[in-house]
């Protein structure tokens, strides 16, 4: 019951329901997304920024957290809701393209990936699942792995498209 107390907790489930409810308007009216910012769609631009932020923040983060340990809940802070508003980011990318194209690509695994690092991060953070722990911090240090090997093959996909 004390988990219910972190104001954390509520906060970072306050962004995961307005993701799920922007994801929803991605998916309900496409268009009112399909606007440009400079040269590219606006959902284009978030999922770069999105992307950029965990592949820029995860290791300096790491480093920070190693190096800067005074200021551990900072960092633990700036990471998760940084990264959870990166996820809202990449989501609202994710859905626009998922409604407009058929097949499941790198993008899926990139969007499965950045979920299952969202969902681990959280049990992890919030002790969620007491019993198992060390197996949720194994899978989320492992998952970011695999976040960044599909990032560089779904990036460079698409670079060869051009």
């Amino acid at each position: 019951m004390e988990r219910l107390r972190d104001p954390d907790l509520w906060k970072a489930l306050v962004i995961i329901l307005f993701t799920i409810l922007l994801s929803s308007l991605v998916i309900i009216d496409r268009s009112s997304f399909s606007f440009s910012v400079g040269s590219d769609l606006f959902t284009h631009w978030a999922a770069w920024i999105g992307g950029l932020w965990i592949a820029f923040f995860t290791p300096i983060y790491y480093f920070l957290k190693h190096r800067r340990s005074l200021r551990i809940k900072a960092w633990v802070k700036m990471h998760m809701f940084g990264n959870l508003f990166a996820f809202m980011l990449i989501s609202v990318h994710f859905w626009y393209w998922v409604t407009f194209v058929s097949f499941i690509g790198t993008g899926f695994a990139l969007f499965v990936a950045t979920l299952t690092l969202v969902a681990t991060g959280l049990f992890y953070r919030f002790n969620i699942i007491q019993s198992s722990k060390k197996y949720i911090k194994f899978i989320h240090v492992s998952m970011t792995t695999a976040f960044y090997l599909i990032l560089t093959i779904h990036v460079l996909s698409h670079m060869m498209r051009l």
